[in-house]
């Protein structure tokens, strides 16, 4: 009987212990999240872009690499930059000047059949921004 009682609690002890981690591995979770965000602030829209895996810099402005394709490697191979869902166009000034670094939410880069919902302007590829709202 005595036997019973002691195994009931270390079960109850064994599972209010796996509670406390998993509830702590939460409180970690969004610990690392508010430091990614803080952190987001101190690198500009040009450095959290270069850090995109496909992304390279050319004359100062990022490109997908593998979105150029040497028939059109002539003009601008600029990808297409659409920030919280409204295509700012194909000029990385343009967006520079539209977002603060510290309300960047996330960045994607888009290419293949995926880049095709913007049409021609979206050649070279996507790189699409969304804010914090």
């Amino acid at each position: 009987m005595m036997r019973k009682y002691l195994l009931l609690i270390v079960g109850i002890l064994s599972l209010a212990a796996c509670g406390a981690s998993k509830s702590k591995e939460k409180e970690n979770g969004s610990l690392s999240k508010t430091m990614k965000t803080k952190d987001r602030g101190s690198f500009s829209l040009i450095d959290q872009i270069r850090q995109l895996p496909g992304v390279t810099l050319r004359n100062g402005v990022p490109v997908i690499t593998k979105a150029t394709n040497s028939i059109y490697d002539s003009g601008s191979l600029e990808p297409l930059y659409v920030l919280d869902d409204y295509i700012v166009g194909n000029s990385f000034r343009d967006v520079s000047q539209l977002v603060n670094p510290a309300d960047i939410e996330n960045i994607v880069t888009i290419t293949g059949p995926e880049a095709s919902y913007y049409g021609s302007r979206g050649g070279h590829g996507v790189i699409r921004i969304t804010t914090i709202k």
